[in-house]
């Protein structure tokens, strides 16, 4: 991640400008090569083919890829199955009882808007897209129009209950996030940037085999389905006759790395990465796990800046996952993820036949936690780039076809949100909340989607560390240390708690906890969004709390 200097700023501007505007630049720098070839100026007709083969390229790309892509953004998003009445008044309370600034909590979810512009009517709009999945009461599925207005009408007077004044009647000009409803904006990148991708993802291949992990891909159908291709697998060898991969993936969409579990003491390691180039940032964190302990590192495509035929669903992905792990004999593993890729955790530790083979959880970064907060999405979807690390996040992972695809179409906050109960809660515990669900009526096994799994044993949690950031560009790391820190929810916080939690965030030092619910937290101050893997001292700390969940079997 960038800093926010001007050398910075200017140079991820320039980036930016030649990506984006590559077709008009090339049209451009050959009509000026071709005046000052005709003009004998001395410029080689060389340069006049390249960027002649680089526009065809480009619109080559242009016209077979990226618009029949961009094309997919229109399409309407498939919303899970509807929470019930009591599920959506029990998640609705406990969002409100975990907002600490009502006001910013309103005027962010409406893009900055002024009070008096969001009135009830926009606020019910809002309510209906977070809570009810729909764009107005007449198209909701459940019970009829009179009572669907009057859960609304209650909502809406809790919501004034909370910011302690009542909401101007009538509709005004703000206009609310709705993240899988609103049009899903993206900007065009040059194929070079692609080439640049399969470079990197080249470089990655390379590192994670000199560090002895071995590719395990699915068929060869689904690894077509990826732009840019993958060259390095039109090959079974690299010289020494070191095999790219051994063994083709027992899932038949997910790749993955994968180094074996030798050791006989330890447990092993499921790493799950976030948005961005793949595991590119993560191969220097998971060759300084110790060589005896096995990894298994997912490749989550759709978010890794390519064009993916389709974001794998919850359930798909937790059938994936349980193919790989069975497939290994893992009974038992640590889960590490990072930023998104604490979506796909919280998917994992609702899932019972998973949660009770996770032993330990390190979550750095995360975006699931106080995801009811606007700030995520917020950020990452809706903020204007100002400072350099902004347009890097902007152009190449908001902007970026395949993630603005999978946030904008396949991004459900209800069932990627997850409390601090439920990350410690023991696996006994999660199926107790399933059988609850199931006597509800209830089928899906990842049904429990803001439900509270509350834990009655409290001597035998599960082990769970989160690392934050304290200059962190999308995640609001305030609130969430202090929901992470505090008795209960944010809003019942105490005074003493508030001011725990303003010692423990303020300052220039690493600090780390075990708060009130048995979280091991650990706070970097100075850093920003995903830079804990850029030095070995803030690594090695990571590795050290990975490493102690391995040995507590």
């Amino acid at each position: 991640m960038l800093g926010t200097s001007v050398p910075e700023l200017v140079f991820i501007r320039v980036c930016v400008f030649l990506l984006q505007y590559s077709i008009p630049l090339c049209v451009i720098t050959i009509a000026l090569l071709r005046v000052a070839f005709a003009q004998n100026c001395g410029v080689p007709l060389i340069l006049t083919k390249v960027f002649a083969g680089l526009l065809v390229l480009d619109l080559s790309y242009a016209v077979l890829l990226y618009r029949p892509f961009k094309s997919r953004l229109r399409a309407s998003a498939n919303h899970p199955q509807s929470l019930t009445l009591e599920e959506r008044s029990e998640l609705f309370e406990r969002c409100l009882a975990s907002i600490s600034d009502p006001e910013r909590y309103l005027q962010l979810w409406f893009l900055g808007a002024g009070p008096q512009e969001i009135k009830r009517e926009n606020v019910k709009d809002f309510i209906l897209w977070a809570f009810f999945d729909r764009k107005s009461v007449e198209k909701t599925v459940e019970g009829d129009v009179e009572s669907c207005e009057d859960e609304l009408e209650s909502y809406v007077v809790q919501t004034e209950e909370m910011l302690g004044r009542p909401l101007p009647p009538g509709r005004g000009t703000a206009v609310p996030l709705r993240l899988t409803f609103d049009v899903v904006d993206t900007r065009y990148r040059s194929v070079v940037w692609y080439a640049i991708v399969s470079l990197v993802d080249g470089a990655t291949h390379c590192m994670l085999l000199w560090h002895g992990f071995q590719l395990r891909v699915p068929s060869w159908r689904t690894a077509l389905g990826v732009f840019p291709w993958r060259p390095e697998l039109l090959i079974r060898s690299v010289p020494g006759y070191k095999q790219v991969w051994k063994d083709k993936s027992p899932s038949d969409k997910l790749s993955y790395w994968y180094r074996p579990h030798i050791s006989k003491t330890t447990l092993p390691v499921v790493f799950i990465h976030g948005i961005g180039i793949g595991l590119y940032p993560y191969t220097t964190l998971l060759a300084e796990i110790p060589k005896e302990t096995g990894v298994i590192a997912l490749e989550i495509l759709w978010i890794s800046m390519r064009l993916y035929a389709k974001p794998l669903t919850r359930d798909d992905f937790l059938h994936q996952v349980r193919l790989i792990v069975s497939y290994h004999g893992w009974d038992r593993f640590v889960l590490v993820s990072h930023s998104y890729g604490s979506v796909l955790t919280t998917h994992i530790l609702r899932s019972p036949m998973l949660a009770r083979k996770v032993s330990s959880v390190v979550l750095v970064d995360p975006v699931s936690i106080c995801l009811h907060l606007p700030d995520v999405a917020y950020n990452f979807t809706r903020r204007p780039p100002h400072h350099a690390n902004e347009w890097m996040l902007w152009y190449f992972a908001s902007m970026d076809p395949g993630t603005a695809l999978s946030l904008g179409r396949h991004f459900f906050w209800k069932e990627n949100l997850i409390w601090k109960e439920e990350l410690v809660a023991l696996p006994s515990d999660a199926e107790m909340v399933v059988r609850k669900i199931e006597a509800a009526g209830e089928r899906s096994e990842t049904r429990n989607r803001g439900v509270t799994a509350s834990s009655e044993r409290q001597d035998n949690r599960r082990n769970v560390a989160i690392v934050l950031s304290g200059r962190d560009l999308i995640v609001n790391t305030m609130s969430v240390a202090r929901y992470l820190l505090c008795e209960g929810d944010l809003g019942s916080s105490m005074h003493h708690e508030d001011e725990a939690a303003h010692h423990f965030t303020r300052g220039s030092m690493t600090r780390n906890c075990v708060t009130k619910d048995g979280i091991e937290l650990l706070w970097f101050p100075k850093l920003d969004h995903s830079q804990v893997f850029d030095t070995a001292t803030d690594r090695s700390q990571v590795i050290a709390i990975i490493e102690r969940y391995c040995s507590s079997r």
